[in-house]
């Protein structure tokens, strides 16, 4: 059914139906069904964008605190979905193995597991030994020590999107595909509505959930919203035969590299390093880096060298430059609520980020955490390296 963008005066308006913008409808119906929300996005159908490319990572092994408390806001979003939403979602916890090839790495991972730990998070210290024997397929000798967390988990990112989907449709909520926000439309300090492509749509209240086209159209309000969108490939290939099946995902602090296992357990996708990351939109694929890759790949395990290499594809990812999302009220207008920049944790930290955005809007507040910790003014010229916040 085709709905005249004229037709529409909603109560709130979310611009993007990713995952983050489809958990914040979900959560702001769940707590009040008579509001109406109208979603749009720019793209022709669902999961075109960074959700459908993830891996479907959730973990709770992050070095900030913040980011920890987000996944631990989600974590009975994700062990009640099925049940929730009687539908499969293939979660699993697999657990992580967080490899440290420095003496500043590994101490990083022994002061996390210590706080960790406190907060009741079972994060485990593996010292070297420990590590060789109960992961003889890494490089011998390559790694200090590691962490595992069996919390840490995979989730079909597609699997959940669509559900959330389905959920907001049912409640009410009109998802505009192919309609993309062009501009806020403002009145002094107060929101008044949204261009898009296919006409106006008057609101008094409106989410940027935009992904990596965030900070455009905040630009529209004068606002630099401090989110740039990353690329990032992703190589899709047979298990190397020594990893055995259901294997914890595997990362290497100090490249970035990593090995996430899919479902099935025949394929893994590999991707990762710092060095094959690089700004822009455009979602190409660059053979003349494999060669690199691969051989970084073969020095973490060395019998990646026998797999087969299936596909690459790229994804991209919305950082901020402390690798924190920005979450709260836009500074200096009335009525515009911003989630945005969760750098590449936006499938594992949706349900967190729904539920704040949800009670700011209907509450005026979040009690969960302290929300100026996530306001745009938090930035200075002085940000920590992304080694640092894994």
């Amino acid at each position: 059914m085709y709905i005249s963008s004229n037709q529409l005066k909603p109560d709130i308006i979310i611009i993007g139906a990713g995952i983050i913008g489809l958990s914040i409808a979900y959560h702001i119906l769940e707590a009040d069904p008579k509001l109406s929300i109208t979603i749009l996005e720019k793209g022709n159908m669902l999961g075109l964008g960074s959700t459908g490319k993830g891996t479907g990572s959730i973990r709770y092994q992050f070095s900030s605190p913040l980011l920890r408390r987000l996944s631990l806001l989600s974590r009975d979003f994700f062990l009640n979905f099925e049940s929730a939403f009687d539908t499969p979602i293939w979660y699993r916890e697999k657990g992580c193995l967080m490899l440290a090839a420095n003496e500043v790495l590994w101490n990083h991972l022994q002061l996390t597991t210590e706080q960790a730990v406190a907060e009741c998070i079972p994060m485990k210290l593996l010292k070297q030994e420990e590590l060789q024997k109960n992961f003889p397929y890494l490089q011998s000798g390559r790694f200090l020590g590691g962490t595992l967390c069996p919390w840490d988990a995979y989730a079909d990112p597609y699997a959940v999107l669509a559900a959330l989907f389905a959920a907001v449709r049912r409640k009410g909520a009109v998802v505009l595909f192919g309609q993309e926000a062009t501009k806020i439309i403002i009145n002094g300090d107060c929101i008044k509505g949204v261009e898009t492509s296919q006409g106006t749509i008057w609101s008094p209240l409106i989410v940027n959930a935009a992904g990596p086209y965030a900070a455009q159209i905040a630009a529209t309000v004068g606002i630099a919203l401090p989110v740039q969108p990353f690329r990032r490939q992703v190589y899709v290939c047979t298990n190397p035969k020594d990893v055995p099946p259901a294997n914890p995902l595997i990362m290497d602090l100090a490249t970035g590299f990593y090995l996430h296992q899919e479902a099935s357990g025949k394929t893994v996708l590999l991707g990762g390093t710092d060095k094959y990351t690089w700004p822009g939109f455009e979602e190409v694929v660059d053979k003349s880096l494999a060669e690199d890759f691969f051989t970084a790949a073969i020095e973490i395990i060395p019998s990646a060298i026998n797999v087969k290499w299936l596909r690459t594809y790229t994804g991209i990812c919305e950082q901020t430059p402390d690798f924190h999302p920005i979450i709260g009220k836009a500074p200096g207008l009335n009525g515009l609520f911003l989630a945005n920049g969760l750098s590449g944790h936006g499938f594992m930290h949706a349900p967190a980020a729904g539920r704040i955005v949800a009670d700011l809007i209907l509450k005026g507040k979040i009690e969960q955490l302290d929300i100026n910790l996530f306001h745009p003014d938090r930035f200075t010229e002085v940000c920590l390296p992304e080694s640092y916040i894994f």
